[in-house]
């Protein structure tokens, strides 16, 4: 076992130089042009390593890139791995001139590094010194590598779910929870609803009789969703944006919110996605709009997936460092993986601190275990 810890730390300056490429080509989601660069580049990576690479053209979001590697000659029979990771991030353009990339007290810094520039760094120096090293697995790989998933996965969902058919397993290289760095076992499922109210405009002054205020219709409907919270039971309703009107002596014709909902069991969902489409304008002269829906299912603790990281578990003290697991409010590719019944650990990647927050940064010391497990794991599943 600890063959591949000796490997993954004779490999670490390699496996660095990469996560600080990719770190320093700022990539959110909204930007296509800088998502294409990056997709070209670990394109050429993994064409370079044998893979046969097909590029997905998006028109909105960044290109996709998926790269399979064909299996020895009695893999014919076996199911392949399938592995996914995000290139995206939710950092604006611009952040890496005020944020920077650096070292300090055994931590790297930079915007996307902990989500998930370091997963996608393991990836590709992980099949490489698979392959150089006579270590690959007797099955097909595929893998994935997509530009929307802090978006929820829009348009790459259909590609991980047709590159997840059939698989014996996924690897969903995306971050560990938290400070543990803990494999994550249970997440929940999530939605976005986008309340839209159409008022009556008229003078606040002269004519407020004459106006119906969509702005006050909305917010009776944000008092409405926030009642539908049921924290101990794991629903969560947050009514995360809301604009509207034109002017402050203006009777509002016009407001909207958007709303980030999160469950824990399909039958949750289909509760409260009810609740929510039942609500109905209540003042006089306005009206409402509701669209949107779950975007990923809830992805619970099967038995299945609870051996796979059981599995992993004792493969990281065998190597030498301590995995646990954790359950988690957010979501990844691994919900809808692990909804076609597909074993899915998520959170190999790295381990780190504060993802989507200010002083984003993996923990240097530990990289190089999961380097050493992900190895572990693709040669021995």
């Amino acid at each position: 076992m600890n063959d591949f810890l000796a490997l993954a730390r004779a490999h670490e300056t390699e496996l660095f130089d990469l996560i600080e490429k990719l770190v320093l080509i700022e990539t959110p989601t909204s930007d296509k042009a800088a998502n294409d660069r990056i997709s070209t580049l670990v394109a050429d990576l993994v064409r370079s390593q044998g893979a046969e690479v097909t590029i997905h053209p998006e028109q909105k979001y960044g290109d996709h890139v998926s790269a399979t590697w064909a299996g020895g000659e009695s893999s014919s029979d076996k199911r392949h791995a399938f592995i996914v990771g995000h290139l995206d991030t939710v950092w604006p353009t611009g952040t890496l001139a005020r944020m920077g990339y650096r070292e300090r007290d055994g931590r790297m810094y930079g915007p996307g590094v902990l989500d998930m520039k370091a997963g996608i760094a393991t990836t590709i120096v992980g099949l490489r010194l698979l392959q150089s090293n006579g270590l690959w697995p007797d099955r097909q790989i595929k893998v994935l590598f997509n530009t929307d998933e802090e978006v929820g996965s829009p348009s790459s969902r259909p590609l991980v779910e047709s590159l997840a058919t059939g698989a014996a397993y996924a690897l969903i290289m995306e971050p560990g929870q938290a400070g543990a760095g803990a494999l994550k076992t249970q997440r929940k499922g999530l939605g976005e609803f986008r309340i839209s109210v159409e008022g009556k405009a008229s003078h606040a002054g002269a004519f407020p009789e004459r106006g119906a205020s969509a702005i006050h219709e909305l917010s009776q409907k944000v008092i409405d969703l926030q009642a539908m919270n049921d924290w101990p039971n794991g629903i969560t309703v947050n009514t995360g944006l809301i604009s509207g009107g034109t002017a402050r002596n203006t009777i509002p014709a016009y407001a909207e919110a958007t709303i980030d909902v999160r469950v824990r069991t399909v039958a949750q969902a289909q509760q409260l996605e009810a609740q929510i489409r039942s609500l109905r304008a209540g003042i006089e002269g306005t009206s409402l709009k509701i669209e949107g829906g779950f975007h990923r299912p809830p992805m619970p603790r099967t038995p299945e997936l609870a051996k796979l990281a059981a599995t992993l578990i004792e493969w990281s003290h065998e190597i030498g460092f301590e995995l646990t697991e954790e359950s988690t409010g957010g979501g990844s590719d691994a919900n809808l993986t692990a909804a076609m019944g597909v074993p899915s650990a998520d959170g190999l990647g790295s381990k780190g601190q504060n993802p989507h927050a200010e002083g984003e940064n993996i923990e240097i010391g530990e990289q190089a275990n999961r380097l050493a497990l992900f190895m572990k794991a693709i040669n021995s599943l």
